[in-house]
């Protein structure tokens, strides 16, 4: 694959500015692919994650072998717990921005026909989410709906490791329609990163809560398939996934409120 040949492994984890830039050239991509098919927004999202997937793939990979490594786990004990997951975090942000901009971009240029096809699902999920925001109980049915994606990222991320860039790439094509429906109504292209910087207040705290179950559901995956090697290391990465969790559940409670405040 022509991506995986111009990102290499080294060149992400040394900038992960670089996720963002590869994110942008596989949702144009992605977009360019879905507009000449004819494909529906959920096929959309399945070729953007076809295009981030192989070096998220490898990013875990190469996590997983440094830990077969008793040096790597003295270095692990050693870091605070944002040392351990901060490049990673950051990683999945850029990923999130890079994806949002380019489908904020597209649905401002396409045409209303192409984008009703191609951004079909997305419309029909912010549709329901506008058609809600009259009734009662706001919060919970926000807060509600935001613990659902994340067990679900943590569920995706226990069975397969890197399963949560799928619902993370989703969320973030549906910001990104948003925001280039704000911007079409206003007329202004130029007014695209403003506008998806305006959802941050609460945005950050809910996709900070998904990255961090997709986190904690891949190292539990790695902990319970190396279980036997060493109870001590089972335990620290056991305990780690369930500080990330929790951690995961404050945020997108916190997130809510501040959407909430927002509506």
């Amino acid at each position: 694959m022509v991506l995986e040949s111009l990102f290499s492994l080294n060149t992400v984890r040394e900038n992960p500015m670089n996720i963002f830039i590869l994110s942008i050239i596989g949702t144009v991509v992605a977009v360019i692919i879905s507009h000449f098919l004819n494909l529906s927004g959920l096929f959309l999202t399945f070729l953007i994650t076809l295009c981030l997937l192989p070096i998220m793939i490898k990013y875990i990979r190469y996590e997983e072998s440094r830990r077969e490594y008793d040096h790597f786990w003295d270095y692990c004990y050693s870091l605070s717990f944002f040392e351990r997951h901060g490049d990673l975090i950051l990683s999945y942000f850029c990923m999130i921005f890079g994806v949002s901009l380019v489908i904020a971009g597209a649905y401002f240029i396409l045409p209303a026909e192409t984008n009703s096809m191609i951004f079909s699902d997305q419309t029909k999920v912010i549709s329901q989410i506008t058609g809600e925001i009259t009734t009662g109980e706001i919060f919970s049915k926000i807060l509600f709906n935001n613990l659902g994606v994340m067990l679900i990222c943590f569920v995706f991320s226990l069975f397969y490791s890197s399963g949560a860039v799928l619902l993370i790439a989703w969320n973030a094509s549906v910001l990104g329609v948003v925001v280039g429906q704000t911007a079409k109504t206003m007329m202004s292209m130029s007014a695209i990163p403003l506008l998806l910087f305006s959802y941050m207040p609460h945005g950050v705290f809910e996709f900070l809560g998904y990255i961090l179950a997709g986190i904690a559901g891949g190292l539990l995956s790695i902990a319970l398939a190396r279980h036997k090697e060493s109870k001590r290391h089972f335990q620290f990465v056991f305990e780690d996934s369930l500080l990330l969790l929790i951690l995961g559940v404050i945020v997108v409670l916190i997130g809510a409120g501040v959407e909430v405040m927002f509506i």
